[in-house]
Parts: structure tokens; sequence; C-alpha cells
């Protein structure tokens, strides 16, 4: 079969490998759709992760094969899943830290969806796997996965109808959660320095827009919300962004860092400042089954919209195009195919 193997940040090769043998209990799916994540892109960055690798755990395919033990699926049912799964018994489990389980780290989808066929164990199958109905858009369906990170980002914040949420970055994970939080009966103020994406922002149903090239930022939030922002959301951390944040939350606010931070880049926070403030800093890293079942009936139910997010696809062949496009930030997602098997 085909696999994408990234070699280096330069360096992606459409390569033969054998096609994963399954179990009794296990199931091989044949890859329809698969989408880069920016944890993707930060391991493909990342000198410290092994390399040769395929990555990728964004997918939606249909069942090619499956183990004999296997009845709530058929060969050619359009499924979804997610790569990784908690034991629910552990420490970090019992204390609701999920993605912090030894167990959650170590499960993964083989050899990734960056490949022809992806092969799921049997806790894949009993928890993660759901069938998608005719009638959805399959290239959508991409966007539950994520969605499930967000949603489950969402459960652990809080959401109390009247609260002000600043979304700082708004790619499709920012316009995620722009939707969760209207959802939510909270007000939205869509932050970046792209007036074209928070022109899209705006019709996500962000309430307020700010480009921070334009205005003062802190005054602006402040104007808007006049105690400042209960929650903040960095969909971008670094340490402008982090100060800004300290700066127009609200006295007890909370900062909830949602995506990685640049490893080369110091930080400086007046900490006096955020004790003195009874400030909140907390992160939110991945999804669980239950959010990923969550994110589902979104998005099959058309609750979450996706669609404007989706411009081209592209064949895995031409990766490194797609990656650079999203770096550049000329699209919101990268979505790849195989025109070939």
């Amino acid at each position: 079969m085909k696999a994408l193997f990234c070699y280096s940040e330069d360096d992606f090769r459409l390569e033969e490998m054998p096609k994963p043998k399954i179990t009794s209990d296990q199931m091989l799916v044949k890859m329809s759709y698969t989408g880069l994540c920016g944890s993707d892109v930060i391991k493909i960055f990342d000198p410290k992760d092994k390399k040769p690798r395929v990555y990728g755990h964004e997918f939606v395919g249909k069942v090619f094969e499956k183990g004999d033990n296997i009845k709530s699926f058929d060969i050619g049912d359009t499924v979804v899943a997610a790569h990784h799964i908690p034991c629910y018994e552990c420490h970090y489990c019992l204390h609701g830290n999920h993605s912090m389980c030894r167990h959650f780290k170590e499960t993964n989808i083989y050899p990734g969806s960056f490949a022809q066929y992806i092969r799921l164990s049997k806790e894949h199958i009993e928890k993660t796997v759901h069938k998608l109905p005719e009638s959805q858009d399959l290239k959508e369906a991409i966007f539950i996965e994520p969605l499930s990170c967000c949603v489950r980002a969402m459960d652990r914040i809080g959401c109390l109808k009247g609260d002000y949420f600043t979304v700082v970055g708004v790619g499709a994970i920012g316009l995620l959660f722009i939707q969760l939080i209207n959802l939510g009966g909270a007000n939205a103020i869509a932050i970046d320095l792209d007036s074209r994406r928070l022109s899209l922002a705006k019709d996500f149903g962000a309430d307020y827009i700010i480009n921070p090239k334009d205005v003062d930022l802190v005054k602006e939030v402040r104007k808007i919300t006049d105690i400042g922002a209960d929650q903040t959301i960095l969909t971008v951390t670094n340490n402008i962004t982090l100060n800004n944040a300290v700066n127009y939350s609200r006295d007890g606010g909370v900062i909830n860092i949602f995506g990685m931070a640049n490893k080369r880049q110091p930080f400086s926070i007046d900490f006096e400042r955020v004790y003195k403030r009874e400030l909140t800093i907390k992160s939110h890293y991945s999804g669980t089954p239950e959010s990923l079942k969550k994110a589902y009936d979104l998005i099959v139910k058309g609750e979450v919209k996706v669609g404007p997010l989706i411009t081209e696809t592209l064949d895995l062949a031409d990766f490194k195009e797609g990656l650079d496009l999203m770096l550049d930030k000329k699209i919101y997602k990268a979505i790849f195919g195989l025109q070939q098997g």
C-alpha cells in the first residue's frame, strides 16, 4: 500500500509499505480523506521526533477488512475515528486528566492516517469509531476529531450565559471555538492580525472582532466587557498574546492555552499581577471518546458548520504543497486523498 513518510520538514515521500494485517478483533479502513493537524506540523518540525514516520490522525474512510469478531460494522461502512484512548482507571483518568493517561499516549492508529489503509484496534473500534450517515459530506467529517478537542476544552472550561470569551487566532480551531461559545450562550470576541480571517469569524458567529494592528487591544476588550474578559482561549500562544491576555482579563479571569508555543521564544510574565488578581492559566490538549461523540453529533446534525473551511483537496503526493499553504495561512485546513489505489 502507499503511505507518506516524513524524513524531514522538507522531505516527504509517498512510498510502498506492507498493508497492515488484522486479527479477528481488528479492522482495516481504506482512507478516503485525511486532514493535516497543527500537532502534526509541530512533530514534522521537531528534530527530536523520530523519523522517517507516517503522521496523521484526522481521517474518514470505508471499512475494507474486518475481523470475524467485529459485529458492529460492515464492509463498506464509512467511518470516522480518533487515535488515542484513555484507560479510565489510572490516577490521571480518575482526576479527569484523560489525555495525560499513559495508555492514552501509547495507543494510536497504525501506521497513521497519511496512508492508504489504516488499522484500528479492538479498543478503537469499541470506543472511538462512528459510522457516518450516507448523506454526510466526508470532507466535513474530517473536522469531527479536531472539534472533539475543542469540545473537551469547553467542557473543562465551563461556559456561563453572558460570559465574554476572547478567541485569539481565528484559524480553523478558533472558528470552531467561536461556534461552541455561541452554543453555550456566551459572547465571542475574535482577535487576529488577518482582517480576512476576522471577516469570516464574524460570519461564523463572532459577536465582536478586533485587529490589534488597528486599535489598542487591551482598551478595546475593556471597552466591550467593562471589567475584562472572563475567559481567553489562546490558539496562538506567544509572549505577546499571553501578556495581552493577562492585561485584558478581568480579575479572577481564566486564560486557556490551546495552541503550543514556539519552543525557541522566551516568555516573560508578571506573576505578581497573576497572583494578586487571582488569574488562572490552564491548558487543554486532545479529546476523549466522550467529546468525540459530542463532536460527531454536532457535525452530523449541522450545529457546527465547517464547509467554508474546505477549499481544495490535494493528493498525498503533493503533501508539501498543502503544508506550505497552511503555514502561509492561504487555506484553513489541508485535506488530502489518494488518486490511485
